[in-house]
């Protein structure tokens, strides 16, 4: 009976080659000289093994994404800022299943790394800029100290807001936080306290800024930070002006393309920065937009 059994299934692969094949093979897109099969080493696991494809996309990627940031380092290291965090560049290894047939996007070191490409720069302690803006905070957190000891509570409320209003200055001229995403079908924006301003970038695309941004890992207003989007590629802008006051969540649509020669391609980039509104549009001006322009064009 057993040999039966084998002989049969041996005459059903002989009978159906093409059938038994296509069944055990998936692909991704492809990239140039590149296998797009995808051979799985991680069978049963939640997410899959990425591709040859996918894995010199992700490189390509990272790579044109770092030669776009790396003029604002290069400036701001040079004037009392120092890297504090950033992500570390590496091939990816996994990738979520089902991700073949949808536009690339950096997933590995989003899930592994807190963000899929990101450098984090502080300035330094020691600068006239950093003691100009914590002095304020010194100042009223002493007084906060001073209504806790009086038990005054009308006091301590508005003690309170100026700390919290003071250390929010402090941070958005201190620390910046710059991360990059690709393929994005949309991007919402909760703002606190509303304001938020539109405007066209000369590079192409456009920018969004917005006041009291809740911050990535939740929380209400006294953790807001301002933050500015900038949008590459096709994206739909927001209305050009929020409310000065009161909650709104800003929606940016994105459109992309499912087709098989696009989808390891940059169909769209979001930077955000995180950083008072003028600092940021600073940092706007320094980043290589030509990087940024042949890592859409594929080049």
């Amino acid at each position: 009976m057993l040999d039966c059994a084998r002989n049969a299934s041996i005459l059903l692969l002989a009978a159906f080659p093409a059938f038994a094949y296509r069944a055990a093979a998936q692909t991704t897109g492809t990239f140039g000289n590149c296998d797009p099969q995808i051979h799985d080493k991680l069978v049963g696991a939640e997410w899959r093994s990425p591709s040859d494809c996918e894995v010199k996309f992700d490189a390509y990627v990272r790579k044109g994404l770092t030669a776009a940031l790396q003029p604002v380092i290069d400036n701001l290291t040079a004037h009392d800022w120092g890297v504090t965090g950033e992500v570390e560049l590496q091939s990816i290894t996994s990738i979520p299943r089902h991700t073949e047939n949808k536009p690339f996007q950096l997933a590995e070191q989003q899930m592994h790394q807190g963000g899929a490409f990101f450098v984090t720069l502080g300035l330094d302690k020691n600068s006239p800029i950093f003691a100009q803006y914590d002095q304020p905070v010194q100042a009223a957190m002493a007084q906060f100290g001073a209504a806790l000891k009086s038990m005054n509570a009308a006091d301590g409320v508005a003690v309170q807001n100026a700390l919290t209003d003071a250390t929010k200055a402090e941070v958005e001229h201190t620390e910046i936080h710059i991360s990059i995403s690709i393929n994005l079908g949309g991007v919402g924006i909760p703002n606190f306290k509303g304001g938020h301003t539109v405007w066209q970038l000369p590079s192409g695309g456009f920018a969004v800024s917005a006041p009291y941004v809740q911050a990535p890992t939740g929380g209400d207003v006294s953790a807001a930070q301002g933050v500015t989007y900038v949008f590459l590629g096709p994206f739909t802008p927001p209305t050009a002006a929020g409310p000065g006051t009161g909650d709104e969540n800003i929606q940016v649509k994105g459109s992309l393309s499912s087709a098989p020669a696009k989808l390891l391609s940059v169909q769209n980039i979001c930077i955000r920065i995180q950083m008072g509104t003028d600092l940021a549009k600073q940092v706007i001006q320094l980043i290589d937009w030509n990087a940024i322009k042949n890592l859409m064009a594929g080049k």
